[in-house]
């Protein structure tokens, strides 16, 4: 399913989610463009345990501005679960694709 998004400007990009299992079995979500792998949406980490279509959402760095986009659009939902990283609170999300 194509998905327009936008990432520093106001231009939008079209792209596609890939989804692939981390080794311990989570979800992991990828933004891919035509072209290339954009950004890794979702970040693992050992000794969580999600529900089918959860994933750790990434959403510092260069993900700060994409990931409110697909909660937005629907793509996403907000679970109201979190998970620390190091100094980091990263939320839940639940993959709707």
């Amino acid at each position: 399913m194509e998905i327009l998004f936008s990432h520093m400007s106001d231009e939008l990009q079209a792209g596609y989610i890939e989804c692939h299992s981390y080794p311990n079995g989570n979800l992991a979500i990828e933004l891919m463009t035509a072209e290339e792998p954009y950004a890794r949406l979702s970040i693992n980490v050992d000794g969580v345990s999600l529900e089918k279509n959860e994933f750790v959402a990434k959403t510092y760095t260069e993900n700060e501005a994409i990931l409110p986009q697909f909660v937005e659009s629907g793509l996403f939902t907000d679970t109201g679960k979190t998970c620390c990283i190091g100094h980091t609170t990263c939320p839940i999300y639940t993959y709707n694709g």
